[in-house]
């Protein structure tokens, strides 16, 4: 079974809300400095520890950075690129994390043609099978895909890329429902999935590559193309 996406209750996934809330909002603009922490912990009445937690998930999504002897800032878009400036920041961080994915994944798929043991083709193909059940539900699909792709890097049995997926997963997960109504590709990454299975099956390590390369390249263009669309709207609407 896949597990469930757990529904936040500690202190400082509430935090992460409230900062999230003012960047969206625009009350903390692209390159503003975040309020002192002293002044955050009296009016968001949490502790140091919870403040400074829900600072490092933050940055995890891209949403903050921390600049030496500066302090913590609302982190700027790139700069470049044909949607800079015109999508939420957490959407230019989504796209970031898909540019690094293509760089990555392919190498991970490669070693797991390599390392793959029975056990390991024996949960893929149950994950599989599992994956098929409910296409329909965007949370059965991000749950599934973040599962399948932990299982491929946990088939390297190398722990660093373990940690990779784990760690670029958490920016998908935290908003996952906007992310896979935007995809909307329902069977298309399950088939690539299983062709991929093939491809470790047969210890093929190019085509496992190449496989993976096309798969989050048809990603990254699929949300480029959904957010220009958004944009053009918007512009439109205006």
């Amino acid at each position: 079974m896949v597990e469930h996406i757990r529904i936040p209750t500690k202190i400082y996934e509430k935090v992460v809300e409230e900062i999230k809330d003012l960047i969206s909002k625009g009350i903390l603009e692209q390159g503003d400095p975040l309020p002192p922490e002293r002044h955050l912990m009296d009016q968001l009445g949490v502790s140091r520890s919870s403040l400074r937690e829900a600072f490092r998930v933050l940055e995890s999504l891209g949403l903050i950075e921390s600049l030496p002897g500066k302090g913590r800032f609302v982190r700027r878009c790139r700069g470049d690129g044909i949607l800079s400036g015109k999508v939420p920041l957490a959407d230019e961080a989504v796209l970031e994390l898909v540019e690094a994915r293509r760089v990555l994944e392919p190498v991970i798929a490669s070693e797991a043609t390599k390392h793959a043991t029975a056990p390991d083709l024996t949960r893929m193909r149950r994950l599989l099978t599992t994956t098929g059940e409910d296409v329909e539900s965007l949370t059965h699909r991000a749950e599934c895909d973040y599962a399948f792709h932990l299982l491929l890097a946990e088939t390297t049995h190398n722990f660093i890329y373990v940690n990779i997926i784990k760690m670029t997963f958490n920016l998908i997960m935290a908003t996952h429902e906007r992310i896979y109504a935007l995809l909307d590709d329902k069977e298309i990454f399950l088939k690539e999935h299983e062709e991929l299975y093939d491809a470790i099956i047969a210890r093929d390590h190019e085509l496992a590559a190449s496989i993976t390369s096309k798969h989050i390249d048809r990603v990254y263009k699929t949300l480029l193309n959904a957010l220009a669309e958004e944009n053009l709207s918007g512009e439109i609407m205006e």
